[in-house]
């Protein structure tokens, strides 16, 4: 059996393989941190994004609550209101049976 002939330049080719060996060990691990960037840019967008809808949600939460305690004030103001506009009637009346009976003791002449 013969062996066959090996190429001329072998030591060439060699280097050649390791140089595209190495070339190909770079743009990998190029490639790998640049996913690795875009990964996590990705992955803090998301967060961030969770976390302004989570303070979205917090201050519509705490929006109608507020329009609830408004609403509340706004009951017991107007009760408060009625009743006072009752007392009001209430003493006009007073006061005008008041001005009629002294129109009516001043006309009999008894003092």
């Amino acid at each position: 059996m013969k062996l066959k002939a090996l190429p001329k330049r072998v030591d060439k080719t060699l280097q050649w393989f390791e140089k595209s060996r190495e070339s190909w060990k770079e743009k990998t691990k190029e490639s790998k941190e640049e996913l690795k960037k875009k990964t996590l840019a990705v992955k803090r967008a998301r967060e961030g994004r969770k976390q302004a809808q989570q303070s979205l949600q917090k201050q519509r939460r705490q929006a109608q609550e507020l329009l609830i305690q408004k609403d509340c004030e706004i009951a017991q103001l107007t009760l408060r209101l009625e009743k006072a506009e009752q007392q009001v009637e209430v003493l006009k009346k007073k006061n005008l049976l008041r001005t009629q009976a002294n129109r009516d003791f001043t006309h009999t002449g008894t003092v």
